[in-house]
């Protein structure tokens, strides 16, 4: 079978596609959701921004794969080999990976979501940027890889190896469980909480809806972009922070000294300021640069 008549099979119904052979085939925006690959040979095939959310690839081999911006949304990857592979920017949220090889694995800014990543091998990985929010990563090996500036809050990380791994400018909240013993800050990540000082801090483009930042000290923190939606920002020190282009929507602003902070462009649809109004739903930009709070 070639790839053009798999994905005639594919439009003609067909999903189950186990234990097929292609090396380094092409199906790069492609259309193979629901599509089972169990025990699979797919090493070097590149599925360059595919769809293939709820696929199966159970026990299959994707060494090499280019995954890069595929959509993977609950879909089983469980003891797959995915040594060396590339999956930045990929959607593996809700996706089942207990027990995959992802050694020496590319998974820079890709959404891990909620996903199963038990006993998963990340040795070596780059998760620089990926979001972990409520992960399973229990018993993960994560020695030697790069976590720097990823998302794990509400993520399990117990019993996890993380010898010799970068946290730095991690985020974790209250939330995070990590491996007895283990020091975050000593790491070099930073704990999103209320009450915390992180003052000229940069968190451009974050992701973070929801955060509990009340009474938090942020005076001067780079937020550009970020996302803030329903954030809980009341009390909070602004002075000078650079919120332009962010999404603040639905926010908790009262209290929160905002004087000299950069709103252009934020969104601030329904929220709520530090005076107590609620921020006209339909006027969602700011078009002045700076907010003097008296």
């Amino acid at each position: 079978m070639n790839p053009d008549e798999l994905l005639s099979k594919y439009a003609d119904g067909e999903r189950d596609f186990s234990s097929v052979q292609f090396i380094e085939a092409d199906f790069a925006k492609v259309n193979l959701s629901r599509a089972d690959f169990t025990g699979a040979k797919l090493s070097g095939v590149r599925f360059f921004q595919a769809n293939l959310s709820r696929a199966v690839f159970l026990n299959a081999d994707l060494r090499e794969a280019d995954l890069e911006g595929a959509e993977l949304p609950a879909t089983d990857l469980s003891t797959a080999d995915l040594m060396g592979a590339n999956l930045s920017g990929a959607n593996l949220s809700f996706a089942d990976l207990t027990g995959a090889d992802l050694r020496r694995s590319n998974l820079m800014v890709a959404k891990l979501i909620n996903a199963n990543l038990v006993g998963v091998n990340f040795t070596r990985s780059f998760l620089i940027g990926a979001n972990l929010r409520g992960a399973n990563l229990m018993g993960a090996n994560l020695s030697s890889s790069n976590l720097s500036q990823a998302y794990l809050c509400e993520a399990d990380l117990r019993e996890a190896n993380l010898e010799k791994a970068n946290l730095q400018r991690a985020l974790y909240n209250e939330k995070t469980r990590f491996p007895e013993g283990f020091n975050p800050p000593k790491a070099g990540a930073f704990c999103l909480a209320p009450q915390v000082n992180l003052t000229g801090e940069n968190f451009s483009g974050v992701d973070i809806p929801g955060v509990n930042l009340q009474g938090a000290n942020l005076a001067y923190i780079d937020m550009r972009k970020a996302n803030l939606l329903w954030a809980n920002l009341s009390g909070a020190n602004l002075n000078g922070a650079n919120l332009s282009g962010a999404n603040l929507s639905g926010a908790n602003l009262l209290g929160a000294n905002i004087t000299d902070v950069n709103l252009e462009g934020a969104n601030l649809s329904g929220a709520t300021m530090p005076d107590g109004v609620v921020h006209a739903v339909s006027q969602k930009r700011m078009p002045a640069k700076k907010i003097k709070h008296k």
